[in-house]
This record gives structure tokens, sequence and C-alpha cells, in this order.
């Protein structure tokens, strides 16, 4: 069983907050979309017979390709490697792309699972973010993903914004679950370097973020999404129906994928490998039989810690046997011990597993710090 991840870095605009790769040059996407035919013939062995149970295109912005471009990736992976027979297939796609037409265009590439990037139901938070579409064309996308079928659909909203207006965030909520949607992604807004929301904070044009309003907004969205139904899986995602997110719960699982494209990171269970963040270089490597990537192998140690972080994010937690069988016996004792100096308000444990209570998950990191194996523990 495996996963298929592909990039498309393609943007009309960056956003001020996006630290992803991604370019504006839409004159290279011809080119790219060679090259990534390339890669996945050079790369087709990597799988070793593994049925790919999931294919996410995510970006950068996928649905700036056409329904031709996008047929031709896909079936270029399927002449490459086994699919399972209906794998859910997700496309991270702008509101403003999502007509009717491309719709079903999707819906006959097998395409079952849309992640569409709302942000925001406000114009002017909108604007302030750099996105390129209204809240009237996020209504209209959410309203022609229904009518032409699909039934699984995630959109993504964005909180922790000083700017908006007392009890915006929860009239926003609101809106989206009233929406027949299926899955939520809520990311706190945070600045990373690079990106231009760093350096408007950092030239006076914009106010620093409010940690206080952040909290705030979480508060908010764990009431509004438990009154709408919705489980919180994880950190920033939440479900209903049991339609969590397949591909990214296996990021969280620790478990292998193969990335496809500039900037995009494979993992096989020891090994991390990644693609050059150059669409160019991505290209003519490509061309020359060779994408350029770099690769670094995990030590047991790093393998650990990461396990620690990443399933302390979801609500399955940590299962101190499965840490035991892939971990050690001495690395279990470890965990168990270090818990003790945690708040008791931050977990529930029974002695099989640890899951983060909701005002735990507002200090994961923190939390998974202590819990990590460090060079100088004795």
């Amino acid at each position: 069983m495996s996963r298929i991840y592909v990039h498309f870095p393609f943007c009309k605009r960056k956003c001020i907050y996006c630290n992803f790769y991604s370019v504006s040059r839409e004159d290279l996407k011809s080119q790219y979309l060679e090259a990534l035919s390339h890669e996945i013939e050079l790369r087709a062995d990597e799988l070793r017979g593994a049925t790919v149970e999931t294919l996410y295109f995510g970006g950068g912005t996928p649905s700036l390709c056409t329904i031709d471009e996008l047929v031709a990736v896909a079936q270029k992976l399927r002449s490459a490697f086994i699919f399972a027979p209906e794998p859910e297939f997700t496309v991270e796609a702008n509101p403003e792309q999502l007509t009717t037409s491309y719709l079903r265009g999707l819906r006959k590439i097998g395409v079952n699972r849309l992640s569409i990037g709302v942000q925001s139901f406000d114009d002017e938070i909108l604007a302030m973010l750099g996105r390129t579409h209204s809240a009237a064309t996020a209504k209209a996308a959410l309203e022609n993903a229904f009518a032409t079928g699909f039934d699984n659909v995630s959109i993504d909203l964005i909180y922790g914004i000083a700017a908006r207006q007392p009890g915006q965030w929860r009239q926003e909520l609101k809106e989206a679950f009233s929406h027949p949607i299926t899955h939520l992604s809520a990311y706190s807004l945070t600045v990373e370097e690079n990106t231009l929301l760093h350096r408007k904070i950092r030239n006076g044009a914009l106010p620093p973020l409010n940690e206080d309003c952040a909290v705030d907004d979480y508060w908010t969205l764990i009431y509004e999404a438990g009154n709408h139904s919705f489980e919180q899986y994880e950190i920033s995602n939440f479900a209903r129906d049991g339609k969590i997110s397949r591909h990214n719960s296996a990021y969280w699982a620790h478990t292998p994928y193969l990335g496809l494209g500039a900037a995009a990171h494979s993992f096989n269970g020891t090994e991390r490998s990644w693609n050059a963040a150059d669409v160019n270089r991505y290209i003519q490597g490509c061309a020359a039989g060779a994408p350029p990537r770099e690769s670094e192998t995990l030590t047991l140690r790093e393998l650990f810690n990461e396990y620690i972080l990443l399933r302390l994010r979801t609500s399955a937690g940590i299962r101190f046997n499965d840490l035991q069988q892939r971990f050690g016996a001495e690395r279990r004792k470890k965990t168990e011990k270090h818990l003790i100096k945690l708040p008791t308000t931050f977990y529930i444990s029974d002695g099989e597993h640890i899951v983060l209570t909701a005002e735990g998950r507002l200090h994961a990191d923190n939390i998974a710090m202590e819990l990590f194996e460090t060079g100088d523990e004795k």
C-alpha cells in the first residue's frame, strides 16, 4: 500500500503567507509537465509493485492546468504504477477555476475528492492575504462542486487574523458549515521567513500576529466544528461521516510515500529525499535522465522523534505497543516516564496509549519536545 503526491508549482500570484515552493511562470508549464512525465518513467520501480491507495495533486495550483494536461499526468501515472480499483484521488484547486465544466472534467479523470483553497469568506481578508478570488466566487465554487456530484469536499480556512472584526471568525465558520462539506482544514496564520507577510510585519506595514487572537479563534473553531458533527482527527483537520484525508493521514502515521515534481518530498521508511525547489533545474535534470534530488538517511533517534511529533497531532495518539514494536522497550519506558512532566489537562492516557486533549493540542510541539529523545539522555 502506498501514496503518491504530485506537485504543480504554478500560481497566478503568491499569497503573502505562503512558504511552499511555487512560481508565476506559466510559460514553463508545458516544459514542466513533460519533465514530470520523464520523472514518472524514471521512478516507476520505486514502489516495488505496491498498490497505490491515494493520489494527491497539490501545489502551487494544480487547477491552473487544463483538464487535458491533468488527464495526461493521470494516464502516465496509471501506466507506471499499480492503482487500487478506487483510490482516493484529491486535487487542490482555487475557487476561481472551479466552473461546472472544469469540475465535470475532473470527475471524468477519476478525481473523487476536492481540496478548495477558500481561506476566508470575507473579501477584505481575502485581499489582505493576497488571494485572487472573492467570497462570492468561493461560495459559487462550492455550489458548482456539489452540483456536479462531488460528495467529498474539503476547504481550507485561516484563523488568528487580528484584522477580523469580533465575531467574524464564528460567522465564517457558520458559512463554511452551511455547505455540505465533509472536511475542513483550518490553520492558524503563521509568519514564515521569506514570505511577503514576514516582510510586511518586519517593515511595519502589518502588525505582528496576536497569539491571544489565535487561541480565541482556536476555541471557537473547536466549538463550532463539534457543534456541526465534525471530528478533530488531527490538530488542523476536521471531518464528518468518516471522510478523513486518507492521503494526509499516511503522513501523520509515518508511512512511506512517493513525491513527484519540483520540491516534492518522498519517504521510504528510513530515508527522506526531495527534488530541487527550482523549476528550471528540475526540467533540465529530468531531460538528462536525473531529476535533481537530495536525500538523508534518518537515524533511529530522528525517526523516533518524528514519530512522536506526528502521532501526537492525531486523535489516535501514540499507542505504546506500536511505539515499542518500532523503537524498542527502552524508548517506551522513557516515554512513559516523561509523561509525568506534563500537566494532566494536556493528555489522556489509559496506560496503553496517550492522546492529547483539545487544550493539549494547543501545546503539541512543546509536548513533543518533552518526549523527544535527546543526545544527552542517560
